[in-house]
């Protein structure tokens, strides 16, 4: 009986509310209709959403009205390879900007990352699409170094032994040909395996991190170009195939510590250290085109 006089109630209620409603003049009925419409259009539509949409295997027949700037619709779903997966991950959203992590993988896995980076204005719109460039010759130097043999590494690394001039010097050492080896591998690894890396040797990432800190105070950065740090680590960073540690400068905030692999002159690749979330640098399509958290202060930059 009870539940027959609530439903009775809510009935009466939903009467009057369309009696009310169907009561306001049809300008503003249209009004309040459209508006109802593209706020449910919009919350499904968000970054994430709309980079799947883009990419999507099914011709997307709207792309024009979401798409802005430098991006003109390509590459999208119909330009990736037959049998390509794709997989999406939010890196970051505010108000206005947001960049979503594409990455494509063949029926092998092997794959690459890509960058997309939305703005908005009264909806997201796609402007930009990046991926860490210049990585041509870093493939064409890998794949010679894994064709050496041991034996070859050994005469080269007579050779620079005995060379005056150190232009001619190739690998001073078998550690210098692992660490280039290793450096170029992981330049052209995909982010979720050198996340993995990270992880995998995380105790002593953080071990050179704590010298470097300790370093960072008796050393001055003009704002403008970052210092190198713990120099005497040099063998122990280059094990991890890290080319680099440094702090300041412009180009990433001037409040991180750098662990950078390495690169292409601006198109680099590394991990970023930040005590506090605020001194990270901003995403952006000119300069850094992604951040990833690891944790406990340690992100995944690429620049461009």
């Amino acid at each position: 009986m009870k539940l027959n006089n609530l439903n009775c109630l809510g009935f009466r209620k939903l009467f009057y509310v369309s009696i009310n409603f169907m009561s306001l003049p049809t300008s503003i009925l249209f009004i309040l209709i459209s508006l109802t419409s593209m706020t449910a259009f919009g919350q499904t539509m968000e970054p994430l959403d709309l980079a799947k949409k883009i990419f999507d295997k099914e011709p997307f027949s709207d792309i024009e009205k979401y798409i802005a700037g430098e991006y003109k619709g390509h590459p999208n779903g119909q330009d990736l390879r037959s049998g390509s997966i794709t997989r999406f991950l939010l890196l970051g959203q505010k108000s206005d900007k947001a960049v979503v992590a594409m990455t494509i993988l063949d029926s092998a896995g092997k794959g690459l990352d890509t960058y997309l980076h939305f703005e908005k204005d009264s909806i997201w719109k796609m402007h930009a699409f990046r991926a860490l460039a210049m990585t041509g010759i870093i493939e064409q130097a890998k794949n010679e170094l894994e064709k050496m043999t041991s034996k070859q590494v050994d005469e080269l690394v007579e050779k620079s032994k005995k060379a005056k001039n150190k232009e001619h010097v190739v690998f001073a050492s078998r550690e210098d040909y692992n660490f280039e080896l290793g450096n170029a591998r992981l330049i052209l690894e995909l982010d979720e395996n050198i996340i993995q890396h990270f992880l995998q040797n995380k105790a002593e990432f953080e071990r050179i991190k704590e010298a470097a800190l300790k370093e960072v105070g008796s050393k001055k950065s003009d704002g403008e170009r970052s210092v190198k740090l713990v120099e005497n680590f040099r063998n122990d960073f280059r094990k991890l195939f890290i080319s680099s540690v440094s702090y300041g400068g412009y180009e990433l905030g001037g409040k991180c510590l750098d662990f950078s692999i390495g690169g292409m002159l601006d198109n680099t690749v590394g991990f970023l250290y930040v005590k506090d979330k605020k001194d990270l640098p901003e995403m952006n399509d000119r300069r850094v085109i992604m951040l990833r958290e690891i944790g406990d202060g340690w992100y995944l930059y690429k620049t461009t």
